[in-house]
Formats: structure tokens, C-alpha cells, sequence
């Protein structure tokens, strides 16, 4: 079964390397949301749909914060 650590370690990897996009994507949409009111956000369909991408890229941080303590 050592065959597939090499296969276990690639996935952590990518993992890795998604966990940090997520990471980089939350707060570089965070940071443009921050810079408008709510009111602007909530009149603006693009900032909605900023706020909605931002909010689903936090769902997947959190999943992967707990599933993998670790990660973090």
C-alpha cells in the first residue's frame, strides 16, 4: 500500500494549494466589499454577487478549516 502515499501527499498538497486560493480570493473580495457602505452593496448587482462569491469562498474555508485543522 505505499504506492499510495505519493497519491495521499499530491491531494494534501493540492489541498494546500487550494486552501490558499480560497484564502487569497475571501480577502481580496472582502477588501472591495469593505470599501462600500451596505447600502452601495446591497444597490450594486455586482457588489451582490461579489458578497455571494465571498460568502461561498468562506463556507469553503471554514469546511476545510474543519475537516483539516491542520491547514490552517
Amino acid at each position: 500500500m505505499e504506492q499510495y502515499s505519493v497519491l495521499i501527499g499530491v491531494i494534501i498538497e493540492k489541498l494546500d494549494q487550494t486552501y490558499k486560493d480560497l484564502k487569497f480570493n475571501y480577502d481580496g473580495l472582502n477588501s472591495v466589499l469593505q470599501s462600500h457602505t451596505t447600502e452601495e452593496t446591497e444597490n450594486t448587482p455586482e457588489l451582490l454577487t461579489m458578497k455571494e462569491l465571498r460568502d461561498v469562498y468562506g463556507e469553503l474555508i471554514h469546511r476545510l478549516e474543519t475537516r483539516l485543522p491542520g491547514i490552517k
